[in-house]
């Protein structure tokens, strides 16, 4: 602390007379002036009567921390640390008092409060005032200061509402007492000043002050973080051309901005901060960035870029996106998730950036096809109800994995999204469903539970190759059998009150009609219905459905696969191309059968391909053989039995299940019917064995 000036217990009015010379700032950094008229303020006018009256001697107000700083050998700027709230409310009072002086005609007596309380004398013009609000308020105050009632518009502005309170108040004191009682009661008001120098880190002493009381939240810290310790000129500077140009791309809401950062910094540390962690690891970052030579503001720039960035893939109206990228963004913004956004972040930072030649350094169809892979790929994991958190770290580290791929040359960057994304997860909890896992969830599958995702297809389907144009803002997913079971649909259908219920809320049984004429419907028979659907007869996915002449559980299975397979045209699995993939053609000649197959250096998962054999299973030899997935790969038609044992019919692969290992003994254990050490057995193109290629071995299971 600052040796000279100790903390010191003191009345307000005596404080500010004392402070010859001094101008107290409230710093860009610090929240608004959110003290109300009738909850505050109120209580600042409770107190002030208490000890007016003398039913208290002295009240304190509480603590002001403030930052002192010379500016030249007869004036100091004090930047508010913790009490902006109560010493702006205080100015304003005097101001009131000022303003009601001058009103009676006590011109001497306004005179002296203002030269004694208000304002410096003999300073330059910028100083002359001893409060300088925040910017937000900066420009009432000065109008309520100067006068200037005629030009206030701000009148939602708290400065303008509680000093029209305060006057009213001080009305009602006058009175009874008279500006001497009321000044005096003001100086029985004391404070602790507490004056900090910068050696003290005054960046410490007010994240310890917020760590009791209303928490800030991350943004509020980081705001205070990066501007802090800056000249109050430049503090004001940079808020203005940078801080404001953030909150105008994402939000002025703290919490929303607290989720932008959380997303900047696992765009640039490629892992997601845990919550309670984003400012703590800002500042890690931030002191990376310094010690690289980045300055204060070019850090602020890389946040406003980012934001930019954030707000064209989130926020910016389509129309005025480009209109390369406008139907793709549309279409993600559907999906309504966040969890790609330090990968899109960064994307779009790309996408908005040039080469020498003027070109983008990706470009509008590359920047369309990522968003179509992300949006299938997040589509599909919710149509078939998968966990969302098990893919909510998984952006930060395929944007490191994709960039390293890249290695600065992004002519691929669309192929390597899908390595690593699509081909990377298979068999993991991040997986993107392939068309198998789709049919088979979708099949019987309660959709009806996901029908944010599912009117997000159906949307799709509607409009797809639809001249017409269709208003989908007045539709809803609707029952075609209804939810209520009816004795007469039962009897109708000729089954169970379970089947019905089983039924009910499939795919097939879902379609889009608008809510006026969902509630005509009812529980109405079939007949009724399809002449209420006629309404929407100009729908292209209803226009089928009008041609049945019943309603069964058979057309539900019907619709249901026609739908499934619709879903997977319009959202297709995308693997990547061999030209990104690297994998290795490897082999098994042992105990009289062969097998073919691709090992994937992405994941070690192991590709056996069609027509490779299976040794006959012998159970006094195949304890540890799987027999459940050989009786599950004949029911699905992947492999079929022969005299030898058993042949792939269909290609199938083997993944690895946990890192660092791979699935080639799984899959040599299956084709040899019991445990195999898979780099023994398996062998390259040379037919030499796995193990001999340490190099391979080492990339795979770093041993």
């Amino acid at each position: 602390m600052n040796e000279q000036q100790a903390p010191v217990k003191i009345g307000l009015l005596k404080f500010l007379r004392e402070s010859v010379g001094s101008q107290f700032v409230i710093p860009v950094y610090q929240r608004n002036y959110t003290w109300t008229y009738n909850k505050e303020v109120k209580q600042y006018f409770e107190d002030l009567e208490n000890v007016i009256t003398g039913k208290f001697d002295k009240h304190f107000m509480g603590i002001l921390i403030y930052l002192d700083k010379p500016i030249t050998y007869s004036s100091r700027e004090f930047s508010v640390i913790d009490g902006q709230q109560r010493l702006t409310t205080t100015f304003l009072i005097l101001y009131a008092m000022k303003e009601l002086m001058m009103q009676k005609g006590l011109e001497e007596d306004a005179k002296c409060l203002d030269a004694q309380f208000l304002t410096n004398q003999f300073v330059p013009d910028k100083l002359k005032f001893k409060l300088k609000p925040l910017v937000a308020d900066d420009e009432v105050y000065k109008q309520i200061i100067n006068n200037e009632w005629d030009e206030i518009t701000a009148t939602n502005s708290n400065v303008y509402k509680n000093y029209k309170g305060i006057k009213n108040n001080l009305l009602e004191l006058l009175k009874t007492n008279s500006f001497n009682d009321i000044l005096m009661g003001l100086d029985k008001l004391y404070v602790v000043c507490i004056p900090v120098a910068e050696s003290d880190n005054p960046q410490k002493i007010f994240e310890s002050i917020n760590s009791t009381g209303a928490k800030l939240v991350a943004s509020d810290l980081i705001r205070n973080y990066l501007l802090m310790n800056l000249e109050s000129d430049i503090q004001e500077q940079y808020y203005n051309t940078y801080w404001k140009k953030l909150e105008e791309y994402i939000s002025t809401d703290s919490k929303k901005l607290e989720a932008f950062f959380r997303m900047f910094l696992a765009c640039k540390n490629k892992v997601l901060s845990n919550i309670t962690a984003v400012y703590s690891d800002f500042k890690q970052w931030y002191a990376n960035e310094i010690t690289n030579g980045n300055s204060v503001e070019d850090i602020l720039k890389s946040l406003v870029r980012y934001a930019k960035c954030y707000n064209a893939i989130y926020n910016k109206p389509i129309a005025k996106l480009d209109k390369g990228i406008q139907v793709a963004i549309q279409d993600f913004r559907k999906n309504l998730s966040e969890m790609p956004a330090p990968f899109l972040m960064e994307v779009y930072s790309l996408y908005d950036s040039y080469d020498e030649e003027g070109n983008r350094v990706i470009s509008s169809l590359q920047l369309s096809e990522i968003l179509t892979i992300i949006n299938i790929y997040l589509l599909r994991r919710a149509i078939c109800g998968l966990d969302t958190s098990d893919i909510t770290r998984l952006f930060p580290l395929v944007l490191k994995d994709v960039m390293n791929d890249c290695k600065g040359d992004y002519a691929q960057i669309v192929e390597y999204l899908k390595k690593n994304l699509i081909n990377k997860q298979r068999g993991k909890s991040a997986r993107m469903p392939d068309d198998e896992m789709l049919r088979n969830v979708l099949k019987y599958e309660n959709v009806y539970n996901l029908r944010v995702t599912l009117r997000v297809i159906f949307d799709k389907i509607e409009t797809f190759n639809n001249p017409a144009p269709v208003d989908l803002s007045k539709l809803s997913v609707e029952h075609l059998m209804p939810q209520t079971p009816t004795k007469e649909w039962i009897d109708a259908l000729n089954i169970d009150e379970a089947t019905y219920e089983r039924n009910l809320h499939r795919l097939g049984n879902l379609t889009l009609a608008t809510k006026p004429d969902n509630s005509k419907m009812k529980n109405k028979p079939w007949d009724y219905k399809k002449a209420i659907l006629a309404d929407t007869a100009h729908l292209t996915m209803n226009q089928e459905i009008l041609k049945k002449k019943e309603w069964s559980v058979d057309e539900i299975d019907s619709r249901t696969k026609e739908l499934i397979e619709q879903i997977i045209e319009f959202y297709p699995y995308c693997s990547a191309s061999d030209e990104v993939i690297s994998k290795h053609v490897i082999s098994i000649n042992c105990d009289g059968v062969s097998a073919l197959a691709y090992l994937y250096e992405e994941d070690g998962s192991v590709e056996v391909q069609e027509g490779s054999e299976i040794v006959k299973y012998d159970p006094a030899k195949a304890e540890d053989w799987p027999y459940d997935l050989y009786n599950s790969l004949l029911e699905e038609g992947i492999i079929k039995e022969t005299d030898k044992g058993a042949v792939f019919v269909k290609t199938y692969m083997f993944l690895s299940q946990w890192k660092s290992y791979t699935a080639l003994s799984s899959a040599a254990g299956f084709i040899l019917c019991g445990s195999r050490n898979g780099w023994e057995y398996w062998k390259d193109e040379n037919g030499n064995s796995l193990n001999e290629n340490s190099e391979l071995k080492l990339k795979l299971t770093g041993k």
